[in-house]
């Protein structure tokens, strides 16, 4: 009589095994949410020295308040801008840098020198504009450039001299008419301001391709002409530093 074969005796499933992968998942959310707080966390030492290296590598105490050796300023303010080989490539972060570097630039001239009074920058779509006020710039109702006006203009000039975008200079008026001075209108009077103002530039070294002129009268007011401070603030040129049709698509 033949023996029966013995039947091969099977494992028993196990249905607790997702636990070991379970467990692998929550170990790696762990460690990943641990690397996220290690780098968050600040060191205020570093930052504290990060900020004094910063600040001397654009000259001490530059952006201190009352305590900039103005040597060291005007040093600063003339060195070349230069931001190496790839500079000129028309990439949005290269001319953010720019355009940051210029606007701390204006901003130092206008707190610390008696140059930059009158001076002020902004941004828009455009690009950095540096705006001029007509008090400090022009003698009143003319488009003459006051004498002690010219320094600062050279100054500006200077700023804009090793940067590769064109500039627009625009003349700005508020709403009242042209009362002597020889202008016949506000259109004649934005007009000839913006143009003596690109007659400085070129004297200072800029390049002509690089510059343009444009006069706007009354139309284009930064705030209400109802009160004199308004029109105060809408009497102006506007140095527009114009950005790069690459920068723009890259933006």
């Amino acid at each position: 009589m033949r023996r029966a074969r013995r039947r091969k005796r099977e494992d028993p499933v196990n249905h607790e095994r997702w636990l070991v992968s379970y467990a692998d998942f929550i170990t790696l959310l762990f460690a990943f949410f641990t690397t996220l707080y290690a780098i968050s966390v600040i060191d205020q030492d570093k930052g504290k020295r990060l900020v004094q290296s910063i600040r001397e590598s654009f000259g001490e105490g530059i952006f201190e308040a009352g305590t900039t050796d103005p040597r060291i300023l005007q040093q600063w303010l003339s060195a070349p801008i230069d931001f190496g080989a790839n500079s000129g490539n028309g990439s949005a972060n290269s001319e953010r840098t720019r355009f940051n570097l210029v606007e701390q630039r204006t901003q130092a001239l206008s707190a610390n020198t008696e140059a930059g009074e009158g001076i002020s920058v902004r941004r828009t779509e455009e690009g950095l504009v540096i705006s001029l006020a007509d008090t400090q710039f022009f003698e009143p109702g003319t488009s003459r450039v006051a004498p002690a006006a010219r320094l600062a203009l050279r100054e500006v000039a200077g700023l804009l001299k090793d940067l590769p975008n064109h500039v627009r200079v625009e003349g700005h008026t508020d709403d009242r008419p042209v009362r002597g001075g020889g202008a016949s209108s506000n259109w004649h009077l934005s007009a000839t301001r913006a143009v003596e103002v690109v007659r400085e530039f070129e004297q200072a070294g800029l390049a002509s391709y690089r510059l343009s002129a444009s006069g706007f009268a009354d139309q284009r007011p930064l705030v209400s002409n109802r009160t004199d401070q308004g029109r105060r603030v809408n009497r102006r040129v506007d140095i527009v530093i114009l950005r790069s049709r690459m920068s723009e698509e890259d933006a």
